[in-house]
């Protein structure tokens, strides 16, 4: 008996510590205060290897696409120094930030965070730069899309957002065929050049939408040619009368995949599992990638309490090759996290 005792001590010491350590010579840099004018800012979080196994950095992610990482590839060995380099663009975003870079590797500690925040001093604005996005009718948006935001299922919504006019001439805008769910006008319908006018808009989530991100287009008239608007909307559940106590809860047994390489012919493959351990049953309403490489499906829509769905995620066969981040949103009827949030990430070749 005494020497299993032994067997199973010297398993757990090796166990222990035949690990892999990054051990970070800091893991927060104030940039303090940098001027927009001047562009990007960067700093090397740099770590040494203090386990007695090489360290695989597996993936590194930032919390806003304003900041890019850029990471040792290689191994570290034991003993050897490796770094985590954050950069942070400042475009557009003056005043405060404090940003986040998640690591995920097979160190003892699976997943760091550092941090990356300062102070930005803006530079003089322009009315383009209150107008960022132009369409190709020349016209320019402060935002990407026709933004409705977040919205509840049932309801309508009504919005209005700014238009420059910024295509050389004086132009008539309309718009044409636009479904039911939608009411879109602008005014003025004329606008001068260098001129500004504005899109009252209407949307009707219970005529249309699904929950979670919808994103759709419509046909503007300018000067009678047609051009593409984009719209999107976030429709989501009402949880105010819901109690909480008795609610479904979803959790997962993962909430990231690295699949590695793969070929374009051949789809990489991961099973999440989704458990609901509320109190009653549990919806998965909508399952979507923000990547249109990556396909998703659950099981089952529905679980009781204690129930367990799989939901297998998947490159699509014949996708453009290059780096796969996709983000997965399971949009469920838990009122603690609606938005589950998957990853599942590799490269395509």
């Amino acid at each position: 008996m005494k020497g299993i005792f032994s067997v199973i001590f010297l398993f757990s010491f090796f166990s222990v510590f035949s690990q892999a350590v990054m051990q970070f010579d800091k893991r927060v840099h104030d940039f303090g205060s940098i001027k927009e004018v001047d562009g990007p800012v960067a700093y090397d979080f740099e770590f040494v290897n203090t386990g007695s196994s090489p360290v695989l950095i597996k993936n590194v992610e930032s919390s806003c696409g304003c900041t890019s990482p850029e990471w040792t590839k290689q191994p570290v060995l034991p003993g050897k120094r490796g770094f985590i380099k954050a950069t942070f663009n400042p475009k557009d975003r003056p005043g405060y930030f404090d940003k986040t870079v998640t690591v995920y590797s097979n160190s003892r500690t699976a997943v760091v965070e550092l941090k990356i925040k300062g102070t930005v001093e803006g530079k003089t604005r322009t009315v383009l730069d209150d107008y960022p996005y132009e369409l190709a009718s020349g016209l320019r948006l402060p935002l990407e899309d026709v933004s409705f935001m977040k919205i509840h299922k049932g309801l309508v919504k009504q919005i209005q957002m700014g238009v420059l006019n910024n295509a050389g001439k004086s132009v008539s805008v309309s718009f044409a065929a636009l479904p039911a769910h939608l009411q879109m006008s602008i005014e003025p319908g004329q606008i001068p050049d260098k001129g500004q006018a504005v899109i009252k808009a209407s949307y009707h989530s219970a005529l249309h939408g699904d929950f979670g991100l919808n994103r759709e287009q419509v046909t503007m008239l300018v000067d009678g040619n047609k051009y593409v608007l984009p719209v999107s909307v976030y429709i989501e559940e009402d949880f105010s009368g819901v109690d909480v106590a008795t609610a479904p809860v979803v959790e997962v047994d993962k909430k990231y995949y690295n699949f590695g390489q793969t070929i374009s012919a051949q789809s990489a493959t991961f099973t999440f599992q989704l458990k609901n351990t509320g109190k009653s049953p549990l919806k998965v309403h909508r399952i979507y990638s923000n990547d249109d490489r990556v396909a998703a499906e659950v099981a089952r829509q529905e679980l009781k309490p204690g129930e367990t769905a799989a939901v297998v995620v998947k490159t699509v066969a014949g996708a453009d090759k290059g780096k796969v981040t996709a983000v997965l949103s399971v949009i469920t009827n838990s009122p603690a996290t609606p938005d589950l949030k998957l990853r599942f990430y590799g490269e395509i070749q």
